[in-house]
């Protein structure tokens, strides 16, 4: 049976379906709804959204039920902004206690409509499940507030553009990181508008974002994107440190571990480059395998239209990409029974707010971390007391 949560808010338990607005949570009758909320918890539910390809229910609307949609969707609008316009607090107060019942349930109708309607013409993807996880680790992140060092990021404003722009803007509201999983080509994490910055935020005021608890442990891939080729080539990953790796058996101990790394990059990230010839990293056979008439299937089964110029380099972010988010997810799932979270997902690292009475659980966390898909990859640690200062310990 398809519903709509009413009211993300923790204290506002209600929900529409089958022609009803229901104040308690969702139960197992239910199967489907737009998106994921909080309040659908641990009920495995289908979400037309991930269907849709992250697009909105407007996009995505049918053209017979087009006209109901708008009308609905303008008449609840006007409701909040008159509500705006009042000076309620819509933090205060749920939804369904503001608007007429009617209004509510002709719009969550056709919200209902139009949700069974994307899910019967829409294939299921191939990588949903892995988006399924990703969203609600995105939204249980988003639920969590930013700690930020007000102080320090007051003195650093004076002197920096970016910290004054960030003094301004979340002075007085709520400080939280609103993640993208549909923001780029790949299926790399995007940030939806009005998120606090995180993927961008300059190393010289990182200082100013401090843990909930004790410290912040950042886990990041040795080497991802290559161990993503080397296992996409079909060979084992190294123990060691990748570039050593390379060193040894690309280069053959003919040049340093520095020169070796940059080669190697600047090789990679060039489809057209011959710069390094070896059967460990096969371009040619790789493209053979997962790209075909114009679109790249990655190993996670996400497909992805290219030209010949980019098919390399979408394989290998994406791939690279989804590696990290299915890792990011099992951490998530383990952690729910911890005080330590998942503070950020940092493009390819993932950022750990620790209480000090867990950390013997750090070394279970790096194991599950390092568990891979594409084979055992070894892990780089770093701890900080906050997001400035973070130092490699591993």
């Amino acid at each position: 049976m398809v519903f709509q949560v009413i009211d993300d808010k923790k204290e506002c338990r209600g929900y529409y379906s089958n022609g009803k607005i229901r104040f308690r949570n969702p139960d197992e009758s239910l199967t489907a709804t737009w998106d994921w909320s909080s309040h659908i918890g641990d009920l495995d539910v289908q979400l037309a959204r991930i269907y849709a390809n992250g697009k909105t229910v407007s996009e995505m609307c049918p053209e017979h039920l087009k006209l109901r949609w708008e009308t609905h969707e303008k008449r609840i609008k006007a409701h909040v902004r008159s509500f705006v316009h009042s000076g309620v607090n819509l933090s205060d107060v749920c939804f369904y206690d503001l608007v007429p019942e009617s209004h509510v349930a002709h719009y969550y109708e056709t919200l209902n409509e139009i949700t069974e309607w994307v899910l019967e013409n829409n294939e299921r993807p191939a990588h949903y499940r892995l988006l399924h996880d990703t969203t609600i680790m995105c939204k249980e992140i988003a639920d969590q507030d930013v700690r930020v060092n007000w102080p320090l990021l007051k003195r650093f404003a004076q002197t920096d553009q970016k910290a004054m722009y960030l003094a301004k803007r979340y002075w007085e509201q709520r400080v939280s990181v609103k993640y993208n999983p549909y923001g780029t080509v790949t299926g790399r994490l995007g940030l939806e508008e009005g998120s606090f910055p995180i993927l961008n935020l300059k190393k010289e005021i990182r200082d100013i974002i401090v843990p909930k608890w004790d410290g912040f442990v950042e886990l990041d891939f040795n080497g991802a994107e290559l161990r993503t080729l080397l296992h996409l080539s079909g060979h084992p990953q190294p123990t060691g440190d990748i570039h050593d790796f390379n060193q040894t058996n690309i280069f053959d101990d003919n040049i340093s571990r520095a020169d070796a790394k940059t080669k190697i990059f600047a090789w990679l990230y060039n489809p057209t480059s011959t710069a390094v010839d070896t059967e460990y990293y096969d371009k040619s056979k790789v493209l053979e395998k997962y790209y075909n008439d114009g679109v790249v299937t990655t190993p996670f089964g996400r497909t992805i239209p290219s030209d010949d110029f980019h098919a390399l380099n979408y394989l290998i972010q994406s791939t690279s990409s989804d590696n990290f988010l299915d890792r990011a997810n099992a951490i998530h799932r383990f952690c729910r029974n911890l005080r330590t979270n998942v503070a950020f997902l940092v493009h390819d690292s993932i950022i750990l707010d620790v209480h000090s009475i867990e950390r013997d659980e750090i070394r279970k966390l790096i194991e599950i971390f390092s568990d891979t898909k594409l084979g055992e990859f070894k892990v780089n640690v770093s701890m900080g007391k906050t997001l400035g200062s973070m130092e490699k310990v591993q």
